[in-house]
């Protein structure tokens, strides 16, 4: 189904076929991890470049010179006496590595002919939770995890910066501004149910390590919150939110303003939905939950003081890595989102990914609380 959807989508735009790169090794690789679980399931995390099959079927099909095998940059010393294989990886057979992009899409639906749940696809951020977390277990125990943060113990690093989903390449000098979205490290979270009696109770609750909200893994599973999908080719995404039955309608449309602001925007917003997501799970590991409640929202926005002083306090973390106008921007219209001043059903998915987080830390299922070593002054009772 997916493969046919691609190709009525090109055959439209007069392409002769698209581009796929088949990895037999992703179904393998399920099949070995389900071997080595066996009857008491598990849990089984991946963490790699790549992105969905969409992604990477359109970024191959638009790019006929890009066959979807990639050369690492290998050290001078050991290229002695071998030909140029940067260019034309075969003649290097045997004597390189080679690599390609993961398709999670693929190895989730391996999963899933096996029985396992997708739990968690998104950024590596993900899984980071700085604000703490408490929930109840197996038999009625309770526990609290203890939150944690990479930049809280480290600097604005290019690494840290990777990290968090800010594209340190992604300027007019290197790159025109435009990083491709599938080159930054993911993760895929799959579950393997137990089939033993004994677990059987402990299934029904369906515990997810990972709390912040997932991304989509096709097209037709995109959350109905987001107004655009920053996760693939942005011509691919715009093209079928025109609702024309004729693409070639579509590219009518197509202004050169429209062309030149979507690969911006798409990029921005891919970057900016993490950041958003980082952003709330801050403010309750210093705040906790009373502070972003919709009444506290609402009062924020309402009240120059408070939002100077909310401003201040992500901008001494935020603003080095993000940008004064990015933090402020973001962060404002989540709080919006959340006080019900935003009354659309659609939104950017920053202001989508920002509220949803809210929701899983202090709604449902709930449990996130301050951290004693982020936690900043408590806010004054209003």
């Amino acid at each position: 189904e997916r493969v046919e959807r691609l190709a009525h989508f090109y055959s439209g735009l007069g392409y002769p076929a698209v581009h796929l790169v088949v990895r037999p090794g992703e179904r393998n690789f399920i099949d070995l991890i389900d071997c080595l679980l066996g009857p008491s399931g598990g849990f089984k995390i991946s963490i790699d470049y790549g992105a969905s099959f969409e992604g990477l079927g359109h970024s191959l099909s638009i790019d006929p010179k890009n066959d979807g095998i990639f050369v690492p940059p290998i050290p001078h010393e050991l290229m002695q006496g071998l030909p140029e294989c940067h260019n034309f990886w075969p003649k290097c057979a045997g004597r390189i590595d080679w690599t390609t992009f993961v398709d999670f899409t693929n190895l989730a639906a391996a999963g899933k002919l096996l029985g396992w749940r997708t739990l968690y696809y998104g950024p590596q951020s993900g899984l980071e939770q700085i604000s703490g977390y408490n929930f109840t277990g197996v038999g009625g125990q309770s526990y609290s995890v203890p939150g944690y943060s990479v930049l809280a113990r480290s600097w604005a690093s290019r690494h840290v910066r990777s990290w968090y989903g800010r594209e340190t390449l992604a300027s007019e000098k290197e790159t025109g501004g435009w990083v491709q979205r599938w080159t930054s490290f993911k993760v895929l979270l799959l579950e393997k149910p137990s089939l033993l009696p004994e677990h059987a109770e402990q299934q029904k609750k369906r515990f997810n390590p990972i709390l912040f909200p997932t991304w989509h893994l096709d097209s037709t599973e995109i959350d109905k919150c987001w107004r655009y999908d920053p996760l693939t080719v942005p011509l691919s995404d715009w093209i079928p939110r025109q609702n024309e039955t004729d693409v070639r309608k579509a590219l009518g449309k197509l202004t050169d303003e429209i062309n030149n602001n979507l690969g911006r925007t798409y990029a921005e917003a891919y970057e900016e939905a993490q950041l958003a997501v980082r952003l709330v799970d801050w403010l309750v590991a210093t705040s906790g939950c009373e502070s972003l409640r919709p009444r506290r929202a609402e009062s924020v926005l309402g009240s120059e003081g408070l939002r100077r002083s909310m401003q201040k306090r992500l901008l001494r973390t935020w603003g080095e890595l993000w940008g004064h106008e990015t933090v402020v921007n973001i962060s404002e219209s989540i709080l919006r989102r959340i006080a019900g001043l935003d009354e659309e059903r659609e939104s950017t998915p920053p202001v989508c990914a920002g509220h949803q987080t809210y929701l899983a830390l202090c709604e449902d299922p709930g449990g996130g609380h301050a951290m004693p070593w982020v936690a900043a002054p408590s806010p004054p009772n209003l």
